[in-house]
């Protein structure tokens, strides 16, 4: 038997065994349709082999008292964290999602993935002539822009803020927003990280200057200079909710607000908007002209506006007048940069 042959079995015969119920029981039929749902090409009868091997080792057994036969782990059982380890799936899994997990995880749990990472890897590699194995070479990610690389993050720093942000604590940091020259001091109450694109934000209540005016801010990670944990328990604002915060527009850099977007746009990206809507309620109706009139609300922020104007003439704002006007102001020192010519 060859090399890669013995190491497709024993790991079949691995997640076999972590497919056997210790209370219940569980039909081989069902055995069967578990195991090919992890992508093993796998017959009634080699199954069959499986458990009967398997039987001889560990202490699982069918009851042969009623039909259908259930598979199940003895009363003597052994401890089953012996055999909880890594199946295909979860290799494949793991490797897909593991740069990003890297900045959203705290370091305690970083460390205990990253002997699951490698060993995702080693499976990959001792597996790597199975179909299901290719499966990671045959698929990837890429981030919609034109190669931007991430900015630099001080990882003592990230660790700090995530360890304040799961405790609940607070910290005092020195941050430099963008296009200042000097850095200012803020007292954070630390609430979520969000990764947007390349860039990681943190995601907190500014009680620098008491909880009665404290706001909710994005902070970019890459731009905090020191961090220090103070170790005593902050508050999270009741109303607070991410998954609210992140529907509200909040990481289009807005301040949640809504309009009406009207706009006159070409057929190119009238068919790129009726494939992507960029609203529940977007319609795109074509005009006797030819042309095709864009409606929808959409939420008001940086994102939106410099979307807009990487569009430029595909699309021309007609309402609300203020967007048209900051449109029509932005085309013209554009053509002021380029000149006439």
């Amino acid at each position: 038997m060859s090399k890669n042959k013995n190491a497709n079995t024993l790991l079949r015969q691995q997640t076999l065994l972590k497919f056997i119920p210790a209370n219940a029981g569980i039909k081989s039929a069902d055995l069967l349709n578990k195991l090919k749902s992890e992508g093993f090409e796998v017959t009634q009868r080699t199954l069959q082999r499986d458990l009967e091997v398997l039987s001889q080792y560990f202490s699982i057994y069918s009851e042969t008292d009623t039909k259908p036969y259930l598979w199940r782990w003895s009363g003597l059982g052994i401890n089953r964290t012996h055999i909880d380890s890594i199946s295909l799936t979860d290799a494949l899994s793991l490797m897909l999602v593991e740069k990003s997990l890297q900045q959203l995880l705290p370091p305690a749990m970083q460390r205990h993935l990253q002997h699951n990472f490698e060993h995702s890897r080693q499976l990959l590699n001792t597996l790597k002539d199975d179909d299901n194995a290719q499966w990671f070479e045959k698929v990837a990610s890429v981030m919609p822009d034109i190669g931007f690389k991430p900015p630099s993050i001080d990882e003592s720093l990230l660790t700090d803020i995530q360890e304040a942000l799961l405790k609940d604590q607070t910290i005092v940091v020195s941050y430099l927003a963008a296009k200042n020259t000097t850095a200012a001091e803020y007292l954070l109450m630390p609430l979520a990280l969000v990764q947007r694109g390349h860039v990681l934000y943190v995601i907190a209540q500014d009680i620098t200057k008491g909880a009665t005016t404290a706001q909710i801010k994005r902070f970019a990670m890459h731009r905090f200079q020191t961090v220090t944990r103070i170790h005593e328990q902050g508050i999270r604002p009741q109303n607070f909710n991410l998954q609210q915060y992140l529907q509200d527009g909040a990481m289009q850099f807005g301040n949640g607000d809504k309009f009406a977007l009207k706009a006159k746009v070409t057929e190119e990206l009238a068919f790129i908007l009726n494939e992507s809507p960029m609203s529940d309620d977007m319609k795109i109706i074509q005009s006797e002209d030819e042309t095709y009139q864009l409606s929808a609300t959409v939420n008001n922020g940086w994102q939106l506006n410099w979307w807009l104007r990487g569009q430029g003439a595909n699309i021309e704002v007609l309402e609300p007048q203020e967007l048209r006007a900051r449109m029509r102001d932005n085309l013209r020192k554009t053509m002021e940069i380029y000149g006439p010519s």
